[in-house]
């Protein structure tokens, strides 16, 4: 929690040994883990949420759009050959989506 706030993210993905992402945290959860009381010594493996929704490189912004709204979430890994390249937001989104208007 403490690296997610100084280094301004707010999703952490969670990889197994061979880098293949398994699940993610998000400020959604910390908030869910505070109200649960879970201690925040516990590995992100055992907490994280394991039903990860993902997205290629390829997918367009629409698509990625699409699967957040349809799914109720605001981070979404990028996998690539099996491995995260990236994580997009919500607000990442929204810019995409923004600067595709203003500038067609």
């Amino acid at each position: 929690m403490a690296k997610m706030y100084a280094t301004n993210v707010g999703s952490v993905v969670v990889v197994d040994m061979a880098g293949k992402p398994v699940g993610i945290v998000t400020e959604r959860d910390i908030v869910r883990f505070l109200a649960q009381e879970v201690d925040f010594k516990t590995p992100l493996g055992q907490v994280a949420k394991k039903s990860l929704i993902t997205v290629s490189p390829e997918d367009s912004i629409i698509s990625a759009a699409v699967k957040m709204i349809e799914n109720n979430i605001r981070h979404m890994p990028v996998v690539e050959g099996g491995r995260v390249v990236g994580v997009i937001s919500i607000r990442d989104v929204l810019r995409a989506l923004l600067t595709a208007e203003a500038f067609p």
